[in-house]
């Protein structure tokens, strides 16, 4: 059987156990919310890169297109897409407006004329699914204007946006193809996070090149690009109908999108204030030229499956009450079998314990004590008397006690002290004060004699020879009392 050490012992350790698993229950289930919230942003984000994909091809048709169509003469560009090129590019007559107009006459050289014409044809030809629901245009970076192809609009650039500084862009990926004789694909072109001039928002911009191949001499020239722009607010957007398919909200994310060129503004697409600690994940691949940053906020992934997290907490929280009513029901079993009920002295099983549980290194000393003229208390004054005699006795030898010593009741009046770390002279001198300063005990209004005789022993290893030691120098100084009284 335990003793009460060791049911603390015990106690503690299972309490240990349970938080570990309380907490590993906590953090799978925080895992398991936190795996869930990434995937919904993998999700989200493999949805816009397809609609990024899908400008991009609809770009680099048509900026093949007019690569072909610029090395062509204008009789045969007359007949593919049915228009004059040559008055049309001296007298435009496709609905432009009288700023373009004046652009168009005074401004543009004819080889961007004629650049503007083939786009028109090609956009008004395209249906509205090949269409990107974003700003459009071609530009060379160095004309100072760009076409918008929505708005059929020649603008001029007002302001030096970084994704109009092309012309390292137009040489480097010229160089690749004519390195590899025209037999690669160019690379996109991605600019930094800008703040866009006309819509004063952060945006980002993807452009195809537009190639112009000489067959004859092998020779590739880049022309400029077309290209798609995503401001932040058309990137949110995005994102609110990615989530809203999920089943999910935007609001639980913290998003930003920056370029790898790593000279960027930041992008914010979603912020929201949170006092709980956010979860962090980094570099969710959104096209080559961009990535994506995401903080999951914690009460977001509590909130997401509320009911596992409460029916989990529940359940430990019934082991927890579970545990401690058995241990607390252990506890008063081990209390009824170790303490004495009437004197809160240890009983012989609760000594028998402390007994077994010395160590060989231990030095202790054992004093057998037993009441003296205990069968006349009771006699005389009956077995309530002697109760209230054994009381007060136990108290008055325990409040002498010091932290690790021991007062055992064997039964009837005869009790066993057991004191720890302790020489056997100096427990001779404690025996003597205490039974020096015994003489009687007080019941109903008068004092009823009281005195005891002890043996001590050295404690080493066999309690019974100890015990045996003991209780023979107890007999001596009973014999002695008697003596005395005769």
């Amino acid at each position: 059987m335990k003793n009460s050490d060791q049911l603390k012992a015990e106690k503690k350790l299972v309490l240990c156990v349970l938080m570990i698993i309380f907490i590993m229950i906590n953090v799978f289930m925080l895992y398991f919310s936190f795996s869930k919230a990434r995937t919904n942003i993998e999700l989200v984000s493999s949805d816009i890169v397809n609609v990024i994909n899908k400008d991009a091809r609809n770009n680099s048709s048509m900026a093949s297109s007019l690569g072909s169509m610029l090395q062509l003469s204008n009789s045969v560009i007359d007949k593919i897409l049915d228009i004059s090129i040559e008055d049309a590019i001296n007298y435009p007559h496709y609905g432009t407006d009288n700023q373009t107009q004046a652009r168009w006459n005074n401004m543009l050289d004819v080889e961007h004329r004629k650049k503007f014409l083939i786009l028109h044809a090609f956009w008004r030809s395209f249906g509205r699914e090949y269409k990107s629901k974003f700003s459009t245009y071609y530009t060379d970076g160095d004309s100072g204007y760009y076409y918008a192809l929505d708005d059929d609009k020649v603008i001029k650039i007002s302001e030096n946006n970084p994704h109009f500084r092309l012309t390292n862009y137009l040489l480097n990926t010229a160089k690749e193809l004519n390195d590899s004789h025209g037999f690669t694909v160019p690379e996109l072109f991605y600019s930094n996070v800008y703040e866009d001039s006309h819509t004063h928002l952060p945006s980002i911009t993807i452009g195809v090149p537009v190639v112009l191949n000489n067959f004859t001499s092998r020779a590739s020239k880049v022309s400029g690009i077309i290209a798609t722009d995503y401001t932040r607010k058309d990137l949110t957007t995005l994102f609110e109908d990615g989530f809203k398919k999920l089943n999910t909200k935007i609001n639980g994310y913290e998003i930003s999108i920056h370029s790898v060129k790593q000279n960027d503004i930041a992008m914010s697409i979603s912020t929201h204030k949170n006092a709980l600690p956010d979860l962090t994940v980094n570099h969710i691949k959104l096209t080559p030229g961009y990535y994506i940053n995401t903080k999951i906020h914690l009460n977001m992934l509590i909130n997401s499956r509320p009911e596992m997290f409460i029916l989990s907490n529940l359940v430990m929280l019934f082991v927890f009450m579970l545990f401690l009513k058995a241990h607390n029901n252990s506890a008063m079993m081990m209390n009824k079998l170790t303490t004495d009920s009437l004197t809160q002295a240890l009983s012989r099983e609760g000594g028998k314990f402390v007994i077994e549980n010395l160590s060989a290194g231990d030095s202790a000393v054992l004093v057998v004590i037993d009441l003296n003229d205990f069968k006349i208390i009771n006699d005389t004054y009956g077995h309530h008397t002697g109760d209230d005699a054994l009381v007060f006795f136990s108290r008055y030898v325990m409040k002498d006690l010091c932290d690790g010593d021991s007062l055992i009741r064997m039964g009837g009046d005869e009790f066993v002290l057991l004191l720890r770390n302790v020489a056997v002279g100096h427990v001779d001198d404690k025996m003597a004060r205490l039974a020096k300063g015994l003489s009687s005990f007080p019941h109903e209004g008068y004092d009823i004699p009281l005195t005891f005789s002890y043996g001590i022993s050295l404690f080493i290893d066999d309690f019974t020879d100890c015990y045996k030691k003991a209780d023979e120098n107890l007999y001596q100084m009973k014999r002695a009392h008697h003596a005395t009284k005769a």
